[in-house]
């Protein structure tokens, strides 16, 4: 048996039941708790999959990362060197489905300098809608993909059902999308280039770097994305931001100056009692409060 690493990047806006999905496939549980994901969450799961004569054990390593606008920093950051995407949109809100086409895509078509991954494009929150909506939800997933990918690509794909529609609530559709992805990931396994990883790392330093922090989300997304260098570990990083944003009455969607303070402080605080350098605490901490001066 083969075994392969592949990163997966959930993408789509708050509250379509990216982190649900996750959940449902990796353990099987679904919660109606909802925490709206600050960074990423990096989940691992294993799927044996056949294709042809050989079998694969496909490790998915899941990244589920923060689903608002204008964090370009962040997720950028998250998507480059990913081997697949699951695009997600909630059934219950139209939107969504079309900010994938105004948003989500995009970015992903710019971080990945053009080269598009495998992507399995899903309508979550099917318990909550009816036959007509969810047919239809298909359908302009199809149109979506005819306007990103070659003929070729989508035909190459399409006999794996790249559009599925789900309910992390109850399963359905779930086990079936993310097994598609792995079968469309071993299919494009051969073609991957190692140095797409590095060239993404690079466009998104660019996105960073460009930006010119020209409102208060925008500095939070730097803060976001500067955090995991503050303390030197991605996995100490994503606790203290979720502990920090879950205390916080800042929304991230909406964010203010004071509230911006606020999360800074928090954080660093965190960071303090988990070691970080003073040296690296008074950098970060000057750095994003000269940027945050102009709103107030």
């Amino acid at each position: 048996m083969e075994e392969i690493l592949k990163k997966v990047v959930l993408l789509g806006d708050s509250a379509v039941g990216k982190t649900s999905l996750m959940n449902r496939f990796i353990q099987n549980a679904f919660s109606d708790s909802y925490i709206s994901t600050v960074g990423a969450k990096v989940s691992k799961k294993v799927v044996n999959i056949k294709l042809g004569h050989v079998d694969y054990a496909i490790s998915f390593m899941l990244w589920d990362i923060i689903g608002s606008e204008g964090y370009k920093s962040t997720q950028s950051r998250h998507i480059a060197g990913l081997n697949g995407a699951i695009v997600v949109a909630d059934l219950s809100r139209p939107e969504t489905i079309s900010k994938l086409e105004e948003y989500w895509i995009p970015l992903l078509y710019e971080t990945t300098a053009e080269i598009m991954p495998p992507i399995l494009f899903v309508g979550n929150k099917l318990d909550l809608v009816d036959k007509e909506h969810s047919d239809k939800a298909l359908g302009d997933f199809a149109a979506l993909d005819a306007r990103v990918r070659t003929e070729s690509v989508i035909k190459r794909y399409n006999i794996l059902e790249p559009y599925v529609v789900t309910s992390a609530k109850t399963g359905v559709g779930v086990e079936e999308g993310f097994r598609s992805l792995a079968v469309m990931m071993v299919m494009d396994h051969e073609n991957y280039d190692p140095l797409t990883r590095q060239m993404e790392e690079m466009v998104a330093d660019t996105m960073y770097e460009m930006d010119e922090r020209k409102t208060a989300k925008s500095v939070l997304d730097m803060v976001i994305t500067d955090f995991p260098y503050v303390v030197q570990s991605s996995e100490v990083s994503t606790l203290i931001l979720q502990d920090c944003f879950g205390k916080s009455a800042m929304s991230k969607d909406r964010p203010t100056p004071k509230g911006t303070r606020e999360i800074i402080d928090c954080l660093l605080r965190n960071a303090r009692d988990k070691g970080a350098s003073e040296e690296n605490i008074v950098k970060y901490r000057e750095k994003w409060l000269e940027k945050l001066k102009r709103f107030g």
